[in-house]
């Protein structure tokens, strides 16, 4: 596939490149992207490919918003089954605490925000370059062009990335995006979007599959353990549009989104740990083709109003989704044994594989929400909806009784300021939301349980202390808990709760220098008659104790085109079996890394150089019951950006 794609790739980075390439030059667009300086808290953002904060997309106070469906565009609800690529997103950010205060109808796993790239009042052409010590390397081209001043502008992007992995695999990725904006007037914006992610060859690593007493031994990293002809091959592909415009007091806010993920050939390989150099048993999974693909969005009216020195807003909303998923009908081969740490290649075997499963959901949502404020005083949230929920499953053999929820949601929460610089704020939220998709390790693999219904209440603190901010709390969230049992079957084993303290530090406490620290101290509990009968622990699989992050970003006084950051990371011990027989230690990451601002003639550029894992911290993250793969090892990133 390697020529493919190549072949792909130069005309899309060549219509990017040349779509912008005869403008004149205008502001910097990559060259000023800093995840550390954009940051507003230590709760979660990315911009520029680079992520910040305690939590991510993926791992919100222990779940998952992605897995939850709590993803936004700009405020509007998509149904995200892919990954979007940051040729067409500018960034994200994890709403939560008083970020989600403002915020309609908050959900109780956070809100993953993302918005998009757009043009602007000039013009401008970004390119960048990327090398890694591990051998992999990218160019990525991104353009932001207005076609009629303010009225009318296209932004596009392209990038072609040679990755290399930890495990010694590779991929080739071929990403690209397009998006208008089109403003006929003050009042009205319009931006439709395409995007697309192709994979192509990337081997499967293996899965280590612990004895359930310990950790399996330290492995060598670095070193491919999989199979040349085990690749994946998967088709992202995010489309859809979004506008606002006003209609006499009212604001009309709508997107409709479609998000594809389509794995045309996959494979999981299985390696069970042994002492290094001994015999160990190999097995693969080979999968048939896999679809996930949704159409949803919203519709959202909203009409704003002020009363003497109040402000207020009320919200109608409708969301709506329609999802399809194929998964299953996958074969499962014996590769052998071989000396444990060692690779040992071996032919394909012959798979025959099985009919799929069919999983179908439909839900719409509506809601009816409140949000007022008092300068000086404080603001309130209030919100209910009702949605009506339906999942149809249709098996190779069976067709499955419907699922069906229609509750009624609540929202409210609310702030106090009892000075200029500390307000404290508390809330509650109910919500309806997707469980975590059955891991490749379970026996049921990809299976996705009916949607599950949540409770989150929470209350803290925001202090402004000169040029910082500080942030504290304190949260409550209980959900039915779907798992992996003793037997590998990923289903409903109980309840969990997860009770924690969390913090933000943020600002800039002196010229020059910004900081971003904060933390959080989990206490993640699973109930039920499983736990109560000793079956499983009362601890989930893979939750960590604690989190804790802090970010520097000092730029030199007396050499301002230089700057320093230092990222720390620590994460707590975590339980990785269902009877909390094998914990993985705690461990701390450090990153170090520079930028060197200059111009090449009149054009800005910008050197990024970054080691990860700086001292070469060694250790396992669990990807289910028993199940490891180690982190990765130091490397050296290097990156070159330039506005034209």
């Amino acid at each position: 596939m390697e020529p493919v794609i190549r072949r792909r790739a130069l005309p899309a980075l060549a219509l990017a490149i040349c779509s912008t390439a005869l403008v004149a030059p205008a502001f910097a667009q990559r060259v000023n992207e800093n995840a550390v300086a954009d940051a507003e808290d230590a709760f979660g953002s990315n911009i520029g490919g680079e992520t910040l904060g305690i939590y991510g997309p993926s791992d919100v106070r222990g779940f998952s918003p992605i897995d939850a469906g709590n993803v936004r565009i700009e405020g509007l609800y998509i149904d995200r089954q892919t990954e979007l690529t940051s040729r067409l997103m500018a960034g994200n950010r994890i709403r939560i605490g008083p970020s989600a205060l403002g915020y309609a109808f908050p959900a109780p796993s956070g809100i993953a925000d993302y918005r998009l790239r757009a043009a602007q009042d000039e013009a401008v052409l970004s390119m960048a370059a990327k090398a890694t010590s591990f051998g992999g390397w990218e160019i990525e081209a991104d353009g932001l062009l207005p076609l009629d001043g303010r009225r009318l502008g296209l932004a596009a992007g392209a990038g072609f990335y040679r990755n290399q992995f930890q495990f010694g695999n590779s991929n080739d990725v071929l990403s690209t995006a397009v998006s208008l904006a089109w403003r006929p007037n003050g009042e009205t914006e319009i931006k439709p979007f395409w995007s697309r992610i192709e994979v192509d060859d990337e081997e499967a690593y293996p899965i280590v599959i612990g004895d359930g007493q310990r950790l399996p031994d330290r492995m060598t990293r670095r070193r491919f353990l999989g199979q040349d002809w085990a690749d994946f091959e998967v088709e992202r592909v995010t489309y859809g549009g979004l506008g606002r415009t006003r209609i006499g007091h009212f604001t009309l806010r709508a997107g409709a989104f479609r998000s594809a993920n389509i794995t045309t050939e996959g494979y999981t390989i299985l390696l069970d740990a042994a002492p290094r150099g001994t015999l160990a048993a190999r097995s693969v999974v080979a999968n048939p083709r896999r679809t996930n693909a949704s159409s949803s969005g919203e519709l959202n009216l909203s009409r704003p109003f002020s009363i003497g020195p109040s402000r207020h807003a009320l919200q109608l909303a409708v969301r709506a989704r329609r999802q399809t998923r194929f998964y299953g009908g996958s074969d499962r081969a014996d590769l052998g044994t071989a000396p444990f740490d060692e690779p040992l290649a071996v032919p394909r075997p012959v798979f025959a594989f099985s009919d799929r499963t069919e999983d179908r959901v439909r839900q719409w949502t509506a809601g009816l929400a409140y949000q007022g404020a008092i300068e000086g005083v404080g603001e309130l949230n209030l919100g209910v909806q009702r949605s009506d929920y339906r999942k149809n499953v249709t098996t190779p053999t069976d067709v499955l009784p419907e699922s069906r929820a229609r509750p009624w949601l609540f929202n409210a929460a609310a702030a106090v300021e009892i000075t200029p610089a500390l307000a404290l704020f508390g809330g509650m939220t109910r919500g309806l939301e997707e469980s975590d998709v059955a891991p490749e390790t379970a026996v049921n693999r990809d299976e996705a349980p009916a949607a599950i219904r949540t409770r989150q209440i929470e209350a803290g603190m925001r202090w402004r202390l000169g040029p910082m901010t500080l942030i504290a709390g304190g949260f409550e969230i209980e959900k039915p808990y779907y798992g992996l049992d003793r037997g590998n079957v990923f289903r409903r084993i109980g309840t969990v709760t997860h009770r924690g303290l969390e913090t933000s530090l943020s600002g800039t406490p002196i010229e020059g220098l910004t900081v971003v620290g904060g933390g959080v101290l989990l206490d993640a509990r699973l109930g039920g008659d499983e736990v109560a009968d000793g079956t499983i622990g009362r601890r989930p699989i893979g939750t960590p104790s604690r989190t804790l992050i802090a970010n520097l970003d000092y730029r030199l006084r007396g050499f301002p085109a230089l700057s320093l950051d230092l990222a720390i990371e620590h994460a707590g011990r975590r339980y990785a079996d269902a009877a909390n027989d094998v914990r993985v230690p705690a461990r701390t990451i450090v990153d170090l890394g520079m930028r060197y601002r200059f111009r090449v003639g009149r054009l800005p550029a910008v050197l990024r150089v970054q080691a990860t894992n700086l001292f070469n911290a060694y250790g396992w993250d669990i990807e289910g019951n028993n199940a490891f793969v180690y982190i990765q090892s130091r490397q050296v990133v290097a990156r070159l950006a330039m506005d034209i």
